[in-house]
């Protein structure tokens, strides 16, 4: 491949060297991102000023860029929206190239995460957070790493979740069928990982409450006490049962296998989900197939899971079938995801929202506050427990419940105002020391957060609030048709609310509501609605309406996925081992006797600003006035920008703010950038820095900058000047470049073996290593290309095609296709460039194609698609 020339010149290195800080009359044109927004085609309105709702937080360039705008009387409502909105981008987590954008729970990598830490128990919850984002990537990118990536399959069944219906909700706001129907394969494989956890004899999914995200459960204490039978006291002091102790708290802890209505309500939709993708598939046999089988583990659910007695879904413990008579908020579970919702059922909800059931300050309550298990305080320190804690994971579903029970007009208890009210305590609950905060549980009778544990628990990401928003109060009712439905659940006396930008079926929509006309600029009265810029529906009231779209979704959706999906190749997952590979010729102890800022922080795809939590590399206390970050890639590629997350504090007491110039050059020492003053440095913001052609007759000025100027480097030296008495600290290093879409794919760009969970979990296939052009895999590692695309043509559920395979070394490989077939390629001698071709399904897009080492020692160089 024919790259752009580079300009070289010790001379010139050192002169620059020696000025490198001196004054320069560069001029500073950098953008204000490092590649074009995807719906940048777009026509919007613009009758709210963006920048007042969020110029209190950071990063406000990606906020503008991607979030809808909302406009509400409830100030503390809408204060959280935009505080959540912050928290999405928190963990909005860059995973490798090809592989995309993934959303993590934790602030910090646990040992408990699946692959590239998402964690199946709330990444459903991100797919509905995500959809509403305008970079539909995002949301699309943590889809596949289901569908495709093999999370699952990797990392094995781990918690439950409700992906599969999420992915359907989610081609309901984008209204992307084409996408939706190409998962349909991976909806179906990862719904069978889970057949390992049904019952023969009743046909119900079980699982510990532990592994249902819901630890210390009614369950555990029916059944962690003496004998097997309940608890009687917490404290037994490790006395006998003859002694009057005899818990099992393991048991407790985790609980017994369990039916629980959560998980069953999530596989029975999860199921339909599978049968409806089938139906627009043109697969109706698939499809009926699939709707029978929901229909039967519904009846099967309904026969031992509904209590006549409590007229409530109740726990039923596998094996021994014993009934936990008691009303957990699991139980509303089902009717959020279209299980059990017509007046009986409704009737038996409404039981429980009471002051004696769920309903308190800070609720609702996970167990109702009669139960002889409930507390409102912790019997333990341990971060999670079930028995009461308010959890926003269990709230939002809650939410949706109590919006669904409210527009049917089947509750006597559930009206608009009750929804209302709940919705604002979930806010309230967002709250910490007078400002908008989430953490993992919150005592539902004291204003405090139970769930807080420092460097972890912060801006918890393991609920939804936009999605409650958008659907619960707003009223959007997002549908497969080219219609945007909409049924407020808004105060009758709100004059006025508005959201603009709100991405929908692949064109931007704003929503005004003006009573009088005199509130917003548009000077309309009543409701007004816009797509893309142009009014296509008025009316006098907030009656429900049903909006015929003045454009076809997936015209529109396809539109959006035409643009060129930029990659990130300065990330490693595995950092620091392996390549990419950030280093620093300066590292900053806090305490003298531990390294907390070191440099992998530089490339792990995480990027925040916050001073606790932290994240980042900083210069802090150096001895000298610059500091150099080295990032070596696993081959050269063609750059033409790098990105820096630059963190400072200075406005928070600290001595962190932005370099005073910033210096970017090659392995060979070749200038590409040089910022000196730095005078368009953002402050905790991603600083995007282009780079310009060398010129040897400017020392002090290496280039004036010019876009479109690429380099070809592997390496990159960034050098950054602190300020007269500060430092400098860095967030994230990124290089953002356009895809590679094949044919051929180079094997050292993938990801070489991952680990599951954080540093501290286990290991998978990391016996590889970058050698000579390609990837040297040892027993058990394996490599994996994501994004690898199909050739034209390949519509639908996939076709065959013919995949080379490039290598050497003495060895067999397994190559996988998306983690749903393998295809064996074997390596016979030494000798490099041996070509194997395989047929091989590939999906309609990007596919994962991962060679596992299965003998021998292979050496992989590319993968070659057709031909």
């Amino acid at each position: 491949m024919a790259l752009a020339p580079r300009f070289r010149s010790s001379a010139l290195l050192s002169i620059i060297f020696v000025s490198l800080f001196l004054p320069s009359i560069v001029a500073q044109n950098d953008p204000v991102r490092p590649y074009q927004l995807q719906d940048a085609h777009l026509q919007t309105t613009s009758f709210l000023n963006h920048t007042s709702y969020i110029d209190s937080y950071d990063d406000q360039q990606w906020l503008l860029d991607n979030i809808p705008f909302i406009d509400l009387p409830d100030k503390t409502v809408q204060d959280v929206y935009y505080y959540r909105a912050t928290v999405l981008k928190r963990h909005l987590k860059w995973a490798h190239e090809g592989q995309g954008w993934v959303f993590t729970e934790f602030i910090h990598p646990v040992s408990w995460a699946s692959k590239l830490q998402t964690i199946p128990d709330s990444a459903a919850y991100h797919v509905l957070e995500g959809r509403w984002l305008r970079d539909q990537n995002i949301a699309k990118n943590l889809i596949e790493s289901y569908t495709r990536g093999g999370v699952e399959a990797l990392s094995g069944i781990t918690y439950t979740h409700f992906m599969q219906r999420a992915i359907l909700e989610h081609a309901q706001v984008t209204g992307d069928q084409d996408f939706l129907t190409s998962q349909l394969q991976g909806m179906i494989q990862t719904y069978y990982l889970w057949n390992v956890t049904r019952d023969n004899v009743t046909g119900l999914y079980h699982r510990t409450p532990l592994s249902d995200a819901q630890e210390y459960s009614l369950p555990g204490y029916l059944t962690g006490g003496p004998e097997g039978g309940p608890m009687q006291v917490w404290d037994d002091f490790g006395l006998s049962s003859s002694q009057g102790g005899g818990n099992d708290y393991t048991l407790i802890w985790l609980g017994p296998e369990t039916y629980r209505p959560s998980q069953m309500s999530y596989m029975i939709a999860n199921a339909y989900a599978i049968s409806e993708v089938a139906t627009l598939a043109g697969q109706s046999d698939l499809a009926n197939t699939w709707s029978s089988y929901a229909e039967s583990l519904y009846n099967k659910m309904l026969d031992v899971m509904w209590s006549e007695e409590l007229q409530y879904w109740i726990d039923v413990v596998e094996g021994s079938n014993l009934r936990c008579q008691g009303r957990e908020l699991i139980g509303m579970y089902p009717y959020r995801f279209g299980v059990g919702t017509n007046q009986t059922f409704v009737k038996g909800l409404e039981a429980a929202l009471t002051p004696e059931g769920f309903l308190t300050e800070f609720g609702p309550t996970t167990l109702e506050r009669t139960n002889p298990y409930y507390s409102a305080l912790k019997n333990t320190t341990y971060c999670c427990l079930w028995n009461g804690q308010s959890w926003p994971f269990s709230t939002s579903i809650y939410l949706r419940t109590l919006a669904g029970m409210s527009r049917s007009n089947l509750s006597t208890v559930v009206d608009d105002a009750f929804f209302y009210n709940a919705l604002q305590t979930y806010a309230k609950t967002n709250y910490k020391d007078g400002v908008p905060y989430t953490a993992e549980s919150h005592y539902p009778e004291m204003d405090m957060w139970s769930g807080d544990t420092t460097n972890h628990s912060e801006n918890y990401l393991h609920s939804t609030y936009a999605d409650n928003i958008f659907v619960d109060l707003f009223g959007i009712t997002p549908t497969l048709d080219d219609v945007l439905s909409f049924q407020p659940l808004v105060p009758s006396n709100w004059s006025y609310f508005a959201v603009e930008n709100l991405p929908y079926h692949g064109s931007l929509i704003s929503i005004f509501w003006d009573s009088t006309g005199s509130h917003y600029s548009c000077n309309h009265s009543g409701l007004s609605v816009y797509s893309n810029g142009s009014l296509i529906h008025a009316q006098p009231t907030l009656a429900p309406t049903n909006i015929t779209l003045p454009f076809a979704a997936q015209t529109a959706s396809s539109a959006l996925s035409s643009s060129p999906e930029y990659q990130n190749i300065a990330t490693n997952p595995n950092s620091p081992w392996g390549l990419p590979n950030a280093t620093a010729d300066w590292i900053f102890s806090s305490n003298g006797d531990g390294e907390s800022y070191l440099p992998f922080k530089l490339n792990d795809g995480l990027l925040w600003y916050d001073t606790t939590p932290d994240n980042r590399w900083t210069n802090n206390q150096s001895t000298t006035p610059y500091n150099t970050i080295n990032i070596t890639l696993p081959r050269p590629r063609n750059i033409s920008s790098v990105s820096l997350g630059i963190f400072a504090d200075t406005d928070r007491g600290g001595v962190i703010a932005c370099p005073a110039g910033v210096r970017v050059a090659d392995g060979n020492g070749a200038v590409l950038a040089l910022r000196s003053p730095w005078t368009g440095c953002v402050p905790n913001a991603l600083n995007t820095i282009l780079f310009s052609a060398p010129m040897a007759s400017n020392a002090s000025n290496a280039s004036t900058p010019a876009e479109g100027y690429t380099a070809e480097a592997q390496k990159l030296q960034i050098t950054l000047n602190a300020a007269q008495g500060l430092a400098v600290a860095v967030g994230e290093v990124q290089i953002w470049v356009p895809p590679v879409t094949g044919p051929r794919y180079e094997v050292e760009d993938g990801l070489v073996g991952t680990f599951i969970g954080a540093f501290e979990g286990r290991e998978s296939g990391l016996n590889g290593t970058v050698v000579d052009g390609g990837v040297a895999l040892g027993d058990g590692g394996w490599v994996e290309v994501a994004g690898v695309v199909a050739p034209v043509g390949i519509t639908g559920q996939g076709g065959n095609v013919n995949l080379t395979v490039i290598g050497g070394g003495n060895g067999t490989v397994e190559v996988g296709l998306n983690f749903l077939r393998n295809y064996t390629v074997t390596f016979e001698g030494a000798a490099s460039g041996q070509e194997r071709t395989v047929e091989v399904e590939m999906l309609p897009g990007k596919n994962s194609v991962t060679a596992f080492q299965s003998e021998g020692q292979p050496w992989v160089d590319a993968f070659i698609v057709g031909g």
